[in-house]
This record gives structure tokens, C-alpha cells and sequence, in this order.
């Protein structure tokens, strides 16, 4: 078992969302990527996402969190993001998984939304997921006491 859940968390939504075949056509042969902030420049489209842990004071064993991703599109009209967004749902929304961190974690779709851009033609789409988990490193040390 690994001691870093947030990093455990990001490196399982990294491969789902890069590996993917179908979303890997609608982005053009590569998901692009990014955690917090896109490299300048970033061919596009392409995905940046950032995950926020609650933590609770005291010990916690169930935690929630929210995933933020947003997609960018440069394209003539919304279609490209709008598809992006509609895989993002088949992917993500009610999915349960774990990882060698946490278990029995639950992704909800929770909302979305345009954000506007000053440069015609860039599409920007924000999308936010809420996630429930269990925090095992922090149960096994509560049933060892």
C-alpha cells in the first residue's frame, strides 16, 4: 500500500481518461491531459482537471472530494467540446473503483457549463464531479488501535 491517495486518485483518472479509445477519436488520435494548468500553447483539444480532498478534522475514514475537469476546443462551434463532455458522462458518472489507496470509491456527475472565451472559436467547458471514497491507509490504522 502506497501512503499518497491523492496521488493514487490522479494516476487512476490519468489512464482512464488517456486510454480510452473512444475519446481518444473525438480528441484527435491523443487525450491531452493536463493536471491544474495546460502547458503554453497546448494543442488543442485537450482536458485540464485538478482534484480537491475535503479533509474533515479529526479521522475520517469516508472522505469526499471534488473533481474539477474542463475541456477546450478550437473549433467552429461547440459540437467537439459538447462530445467531449457527453464521453466524460459515460465514463465517469456512477463509477465506482479502487486503487491500492482507497476502495470503494463513487464518482457522481454533479454539473456543467460554458465558460466564456474573448478569442472566437475557443470552446471551454467546466464540468464538476463529486466523489465519495474510503480512505483504507486511515481504516487499517483505526481497527489496529
Amino acid at each position: 500500500m502506497t501512503v499518497d491517495l491523492e496521488k493514487s486518485l490522479i494516476s487512476y483518472i490519468w489512464d482512464l481518461l488517456t486510454e480510452d479509445t473512444a475519446l481518444k477519436v473525438l480528441m484527435g488520435g491523443t487525450v491531452r491531459c493536463y493536471l491544474d494548468w495546460a502547458k503554453t500553447d497546448a494543442e488543442f483539444p485537450y482536458l485540464v482537471h485538478r482534484l480537491d480532498i475535503h479533509r474533515h478534522s479529526g479521522t475520517h475514514v469516508v472522505q469526499r472530494a471534488t473533481h474539477f475537469i474542463d475541456i477546450w476546443s478550437d473549433s467552429p462551434n461547440a459540437n467537439e467540446a459538447l462530445a467531449i463532455r457527453e464521453r466524460l458522462v459515460q465514463l465517469l458518472d456512477e463509477r465506482i473503483f479502487n486503487t491500492a489507496d482507497v476502495s470503494r470509491v463513487h464518482i457522481e456527475f454533479f454539473s456543467s457549463g460554458s465558460i466564456p472565451e474573448v478569442e472566437q472559436g475557443i470552446w471551454h467547458r467546466a464540468t464538476i464531479w463529486e466523489w465519495i471514497l474510503r480512505r483504507d491507509s486511515e481504516a487499517a490504522a483505526i481497527e489496529g488501535r
